[in-house]
């Protein structure tokens, strides 16, 4: 039987320090906080605009769909029969559903991606969904990139997403419908030794999220196109091989990041996320003194030092 809390403190008022209402509602207080700024969030990033999503007669795009996250993202996806369309450098690496569509494109390639989104929109119909997932790392120092390491890693993370953006978001701006999803990083709120060029891509691909919603309300007036930010720390993918992460730290599986990302365009609403929830740490460091950033860096000077990641592009 549930105590009767009621009784308990009517009973016991005079020995607690405070009056059991104002203990209520000092409770009570964070919790009501926590509430109110979730909706100011959540009225925030859709633009207090509410929008309906037929399952049935959306067409899903995934960039770098074919392994790691993008793959996990993918079977979620196609799961409820939605179509999905990939585009991808390499070969699928699962068997493909009916109501899967692939398409071999290099997205550092401007008019390549703008060739094959037309092919895409003539076989399939124009996309309503985006999900900029594709990108690489690889896994060197600054002074032990090579210059090749360096275009490629910007041609893909940077200008991969700026390529999906111009091509597929004016469908979607024209129809005031749909939702632009951004991987991003956790490495993109505080970088790490091993990675910084990698870093640097993540924290512009921020930047464009926070430009982009703004864009979406005040330059192009679609007020419903919703655009989100999934923000992950270490996945185990080939693209992170030979990660160094302490004993009590777990890393995340691409089927948590790619269910994330699904239960996003599943709900309708724009989301701005970090997953672990662990990981919302990194945002506020960027407000904390200098001596305590960089001592909270310490703690993750080797994470990523010995990569030995895929090179999918060589």
């Amino acid at each position: 039987m549930a105590p009767d809390l009621t009784a308990f403190f009517q009973q016991n008022a005079k020995h607690l320090p405070v009056s059991p209402w104002k203990l209520a509602c000092w409770l009570g207080l964070p919790y009501i906080a926590y509430r109110f700024n979730r909706y100011l969030s959540y009225r925030a990033l859709n633009n207090g605009v509410v929008d309906n999503f037929d399952w049935e007669k959306e067409i899903i795009l995934i960039t770098g769909g074919s392994n790691g996250i993008g793959a996990a993202c993918v079977q979620k996806l196609a799961s409820k029969g939605t179509q999905v369309v990939v585009l991808d450098i390499l070969p699928l690496s699962y068997d493909s559903p009916k109501n899967l569509h692939y398409y071999r494109c290099d997205l550092t390639n401007f008019d390549e991606v703008q060739a094959v989104a037309a092919t895409v929109t003539r076989e399939v119909g124009a996309p309503t969904c985006v999900v900029a997932n594709a990108g690489i790392c690889r896994g060197k120092s600054l002074l032990q990139a090579t210059k090749r390491d360096v275009e490629l890693t910007f041609g893909v993370n940077s200008l991969g997403l700026l390529w999906t953006i111009k091509t597929f978001l004016p469908s979607l701006t024209a129809k005031n419908h749909g939702h632009f999803v951004i991987l991003a990083s956790q490495t993109g709120h505080l970088a790490t030794a091993g990675v910084v060029d990698y870093a640097a891509t993540k924290a512009a691909a921020l930047a464009i999220y926070e430009g982009l919603q703004t864009e979406l309300r005040h330059i192009y007036k679609a007020p419903a196109v919703r655009v989100s930010c999934v923000s992950p720390s270490a996945v185990t993918t080939k693209m992170f091989r030979g990660i160094k992460l302490p004993s009590s730290v777990q890393p995340l599986q691409p089927s948590d990041v790619g269910s994330a990302i699904a239960e996003i365009l599943w709900s309708g609403r724009a989301q701005n996320i970090m997953l672990p929830a662990s990981a919302y740490i990194s945002p506020i460091t960027r407000a904390l003194p200098d001596w305590l950033r960089i001592g909270l860096q310490e703690f993750g000077k080797d994470v990523m030092t010995d990569l030995d990641p895929h090179k999918p592009l060589d």
